[in-house]
């Protein structure tokens, strides 16, 4: 009978990861006391069980809102009654772990591990907040996106050098007695050296050097727009400047970022930043986009979660957010990174979508709440 409630589990998992939702995974456990009897490492009361795996599920929240940014944090620490009270509403599934149930000490124990509905959270949490995260100084302004997905080629790490240096002082101290009878003197020596050693040195450990190619660039576009949809800005892609200006430098920005150029240096360059800049104070474009958004998405390579066992990614996110002026240019008002998000899937793609959605929410939510 238990295979086959587990199969169940199993088969709703899959199915709801097939719909596309964005779901994370949190383990929660609870130890809860009762007086009566154990069956099947169980306490024969249904009640006791039941109250053990809803206080479970409890820390398997707790574990989870422990994640958010200081931001997101903030606005569920104001609301978090209308999430609490009403935690089956997110958490969609779970799965027993493991039970111990203890006829001496007259305690039990639930490990489960918790679906919960991401989307849900980040919905009822923009709805309870107001403004959906967003300052009313942005909501239905214009800005140009210039964020470039990456792959973590090659990470080369280095051994520390060290180099180590002593000084020794060397002193000597001369003692000398006389004996004198009357008739004869005698002398008498002794000579002490005395060293003094003086150790010290340094260790000095070069940076990790990074190679990287492009990654799924579709994918964190979505990613970032869906984002600053969901915060009322109006995404615009850097495309239509070829329109108007014939060019839009979104080759030059992925190059460099890359590391595709002759200094090696993964970074924009000053010339490349100006040239975009230039190319949006074109009259044609003034004053109708009103910020520039740059930064790049780095996808970890996958790796199995040990928890879960599925497919795990992680994503380093680095942006900055700029305001557009005719006569000053680009101002930078925020930047926010690097900052890490994890995302699970059955497979290196899922897992990859999720840690993208996740980076670029919490990043412009952090972004916005700066300005």
């Amino acid at each position: 009978m238990k295979k086959y409630y587990v199969s169940i589990a199993l088969i709703l998992s899959i199915f709801t990861y097939q719909l596309g939702a964005a779901v994370a995974y949190q383990k929660g456990m609870h130890t809860i006391e009762f007086n009566g009897k154990c069956s099947d490492n169980r306490p024969r009361s249904t009640d006791v069980h039941m109250a053990a795996i809803e206080n479970a599920k409890k820390a398997a929240w707790n574990n989870y809102t422990a994640k958010f940014s200081a931001e997101k944090t903030e606005k569920y620490m104001a609301n978090s009654e209308a999430f609490t009270s009403d935690l089956n509403k997110f958490i969609t599934e779970f799965a027993i772990l493991e039970t111990r149930c203890s006829k001496s000490n007259r305690t039990y124990t639930v490990a489960l591990k918790a679906s919960i509905n991401q989307t849900m959270v980040d919905v009822t949490l923009a709805q309870l907040s107001g403004s959906q995260g967003t300052s009313s100084a942005v909501a239905g302004q214009r800005i140009v996106s210039y964020v470039i997905a990456r792959k973590v080629q090659q990470a080369k790490s280095f051994d520390a050098r060290k180099s180590s240096q002593s000084e020794t002082i060397t002193s000597i101290d001369a003692d000398e007695d006389s004996v004198s009878d009357g008739s004869s003197t005698s002398f008498s020596g002794q000579t002490t050296e005395r060293s003094k050693v003086t150790t010290g040195g340094s260790t000095v450990r070069k940076s990790e050097q990074r190679t990287y190619e492009i990654g799924d660039q579709t994918n964190a576009r979505n990613q970032i727009d869906n984002a600053l949809k969901r915060v009322k800005m109006r995404p615009v892609r850097p495309d239509f400047l070829v329109r108007i200006t014939g060019e839009s430098y979104f080759d030059d920005v992925r190059k460099e970022f890359a590391g595709l150029t002759e200094s090696g240096e993964a970074n924009i360059s000053e010339a490349t930043r100006n040239n975009i800049v230039e190319a949006l104070m074109h009259p044609a474009v003034a004053g109708r986009v009103n910020y520039l958004l740059i930064g790049t998405m780095d996808s970890s390579p996958p790796r199995e979660d040990p928890s879960s066992g599925l497919t795990k990614v992680d994503v380093y996110i680095t942006l900055e957010i700029s305001q557009l002026d005719e006569f000053f240019g680009a101002e930078v008002l925020a930047v926010v990174g690097p900052e890490v998000r994890s995302g699970l899937g059955e497979d290196e793609r899922l897992a990859e979508t999720e840690a993208l959605k996740s980076a670029a929410n919490d990043a412009i939510d952090s972004l916005i709440n700066r300005l």
